[in-house]
């Protein structure tokens, strides 16, 4: 016969597995979402055609922050851009724990444990010179853990980015600033506060 508290045992055993499967269902419908929204100017297969040539893959790192001070986070960046940078798909790991960044508290509290962030947002160019080109973004971001930083799963995006032009291929240098965050809509809110940098391929 199986004892009660084996069968508990066997139980959140088993859960574990589909939490975990469960954490990356929502970044996956993210996308689908944004290419949903994207499908109909490629519907076709010359349109589709036109969709790779018109990506860009960012890849690269950076840190996080609050208000002047660093939280020690290191995120590693990886976007995909469609349609000429007007659409972003963009996975985010958070290598390393965040502290607080209140003197008063302990460096030893964790204001963030190491995570995944995924985001899709609308990027709108409101200029472009010689030099480069500045970018405005907005839309949604999920993350797999809830803290002190983001008392949701779910969040919008903002992002302000200047994309800087390397030569004739498209290469590029971006720094952007990335804020995550989900408008006071559950108390407990202070957002997640990311500067990058990322190399334009």
């Amino acid at each position: 016969m199986e004892e009660p508290g084996e069968s508990a045992h066997h139980h959140t055993h088993a859960e574990a597995p589909r939490r975990r499967r469960s954490r990356f269902l929502a970044p996956i419908l993210i996308c689908l979402t944004t290419l949903a929204a994207y499908a109909p100017a490629t519907c076709s297969a010359d349109g589709l055609l036109g969709l790779c040539k018109q990506c860009d893959l960012l890849v690269g790192g950076g840190t996080t922050f609050a208000h002047d001070s660093s939280t020690g986070g290191l995120p590693l960046t990886a976007a995909l851009e469609l349609d000429e940078s007007r659409w972003e798909l963009g996975a985010f790991r958070f290598a390393t724990a965040q502290r607080v960044p209140i003197s008063d508290v302990p460096r030893s509290y964790r204001a963030a444990n190491p995570y995944w962030g995924f985001t899709a947002m609308r990027r709108w160019q409101v200029l472009h010179r010689g030099w480069g080109r500045l970018y405005l973004g907005f839309g949604a971001n999920y993350r797999t853990e809830i803290d002190y930083l983001e008392a949701t799963n779910w969040n919008f995006a903002y992002l302000l980015a200047t994309r800087f032009d390397l030569g004739t291929h498209g290469n590029g240098l971006e720094l952007g600033v990335r804020h995550w965050s989900d408008a006071w809509i559950r108390p407990g809110n202070r957002g997640e506060n990311i500067l990058t940098l990322s190399y334009v391929f």
